[in-house]
């Protein structure tokens, strides 16, 4: 069982979708909260209910974990068909499926309809090739499909199915805990799809276009989730929450009646006056911003639109009206010296205090632009082994791998933990 851990609400929106369609009967399974031996738990669950398909997902970082459920499921019965999704699988998907050589099928995109349909293609017989969104094992050949659309309605979809990953004892053991030490039942509700935006350190398998809930299906899933479940305060988890003043401004009102806190992602050129005034004195806990750095020329860098002025500027405003911030610095980006690290470095100390930031290394994570770069040059040089290794910290920056050490080891004391570091290259 897993003492703390992230809701993955991605795989229960599929969930939710298929038992919906009716195109096969769903089981759930969340392995976090059941006693017992993995094999043991999987192997009862699969042939008590005589399950034929499984289904797996998660982000590139996690593929120790899907890998071993991946060859459980395979040890249990090899003619089980093995479908995995996620960002694991949009990110890079033919690498995906060397890494794990036991999936049958990955599902690239948005899983709901994919999922449903490729499930219908099994039961019926019907030409799996037909299902828009996959990548199919064929023998020793693998076969991609025709991309699938984003969905753009995404009031259509129905709710993620938060009773089949027992998300009652998932909130009772992940509890939230306040600068005070307070505990918060948090609650994560997603209001929005991708960034029309592409900082090279970002990936969204959730395609590239950007899309809104309406208010009204984000307060429908609120106000589900406050009936069912006790609810101290919910995390709205989308990136360009700020994207029109007047939508901030109902999403504001609506949240008066509601006896808790709550907290919001913003880019740093979204804050204005008119902003700040219509959060000033709600119960937005956390204002969750993006700096990155402090060096105007990595910024440009990283494509994030903004300048150290307008980061400066931004959280100025977000802390004089009382509003408490938490933002993070990534150090590594292909165009950081070991003089731009440095300086963001002496700035992150002068203010962590006031604007509450914390530090940590870039990562090249399948599917962005720092990664295609990366195997394009030879810092990654084999791809299937970069994602085996748990996708380790690789020096993609202007720095050789001394000075590029030397500051993985100033931020690894500034954050107790050690880092997976790999230097692939060693001729930098």
């Amino acid at each position: 069982m897993a003492n703390h851990y992230v809701m993955p609400l991605g795989i229960l929106y599929v969930s939710a979708y298929v038992k919906r369609a009716e195109v096969a009967n769903v089981y759930t399974l969340n392995l976090n909260h059941v006693e017992g031996e993995e094999y043991e738990i999987l192997n009862s669950y699969i042939t008590g209910y005589q399950i034929n398909v499984v289904g797996v997902g998660g982000l590139s970082g996690e593929y120790i974990d899907i890998s071993r459920m991946v060859r459980l499921v395979k040890c249990i019965n090899q003619e089980i068909y093995v479908v995995v999704g996620g960002g694991i699988m949009t990110a890079d998907p033919e690498t995906t499926m060397k890494a794990i050589p036991d999936v049958d099928f990955g599902v690239i995109g948005e899983g709901e309809l994919t999922m449903a349909e490729l499930l219908v293609a099994l039961g019926t017989g019907d030409h799996v090739e037909q299902v828009d969104g996959l990548i199919i094992r064929k023998g020793k050949r693998l076969l991609m499909t025709r991309k699938r659309i984003e969905i753009v309605d995404l009031d259509s979809l129905p709710f993620p199915d938060y009773e089949g990953f027992n998300y009652r004892e998932y909130l009772k053991n992940n509890p939230d805990i306040s600068d005070e030490g307070k505990k918060y039942s948090q609650v994560s509700v997603i209001g929005g799809r991708s960034c029309k935006y592409n900082c090279t350190f970002c990936f969204h398998p959730s395609g590239t276009t950007y899309r809104q809930r309406s208010l009204d299906s984000i307060f429908a899933e609120i106000n589900y989730l406050v009936e069912h479940y006790d609810i101290s305060y919910i995390a709205l988890r989308e990136e360009l929450f700020a994207t029109d003043n007047r939508r901030v401004a109902d999403f504001c009102r609506r949240m008066e009646k509601y006896d808790f806190d709550w907290s919001i992602q913003l880019r740093i050129d979204s804050i204005n006056k008119e902003l700040v005034d219509l959060l000033k004195g709600t119960r937005c806990r956390y204002v969750f911003v993006g700096v990155e750095s402090a060096d105007n020329e990595v910024l440009k860098s990283m494509r994030k639109g903004i300048t150290l002025e307008q980061i400066e500027k931004a959280l100025d405003m977000l802390s004089d009206a009382g509003l408490n911030t938490r933002s993070g610095i990534i150090f590594g980006d292909t165009a950081e010296t070991y003089d731009t690290a440095m300086f963001t470095l002496d700035w992150f100390r002068k203010n962590c205090n006031r604007y509450r930031m914390f530090v940590d290394m870039i990562i090249a994570f399948p599917g962005s632009v720092l990664y295609k770069r990366a195997c394009r040059s030879g810092i990654i040089p084999d791809p299937v082994k970069f994602l085996q290794d748990g996708c380790p910290i690789v020096n993609v920056s202007r720095m050789d791998n001394r000075q590029f050490t030397d500051l993985v080891h100033q931020i690894e004391k500034m954050n107790y933990r050690k880092y997976n570091v790999k230097y692939y290259n060693e001729s930098l």
